[in-house]
């Protein structure tokens, strides 16, 4: 569990420090996940967003509802199911991010890279492995 661990610190410095990033466009890194899922994946179930964001239901929905309340996603309903909904990005969402962008505010040259300490080949390796590890962590979890 060691591996973990260390995975963990590091997911967390990095987070922190994209969260610092975000703040001047008045987004936080939650929302600016979910409003860069939107982006790549079109119309989406807040359930999808939960699973392929490693979050939980109750805590995208409260980030999508942020999300709408700023006007970055919008909110439609399935035709076949009530209950169901999508989330889609609004042209305000397409702004923001094109801005974010823009600054370069998450690039590796604005936060850091932690990884450039290992040269082309450990880094090839390193990643050939933790994908590895994700993909092993999907199926057990």
């Amino acid at each position: 569990m060691e591996a973990v661990r260390l995975m963990m610190i590091v997911q967390s410095l990095w987070r922190k420090r994209a969260s610092v990033a975000l703040e001047e466009f008045r987004i936080t890194l939650p929302q600016y996940l979910l409003i860069q899922l939107a982006r790549r994946r079109g119309a989406i179930r807040p359930s999808e967003a939960a699973e392929e964001l490693a979050s939980d239901r109750p805590t995208i929905t409260l980030v999508a509802r942020k999300c709408i309340a700023r006007g970055w996603l919008s909110r439609r309903g399935v035709k076949l199911d009530r209950r169901s909904h999508r989330l889609s990005l609004t042209g305000q969402g397409e702004e923001l991010l094109d801005r974010i962008e823009a600054a370069r505010a998450l690039s590796p040259e604005v936060l850091g890279d932690p990884l450039d300490v290992l040269d082309s080949e450990e880094r090839a390796q390193f990643l050939r492995a933790l994908d590895k590890v994700q993909r092993r962590a999907r199926d057990l979890f």
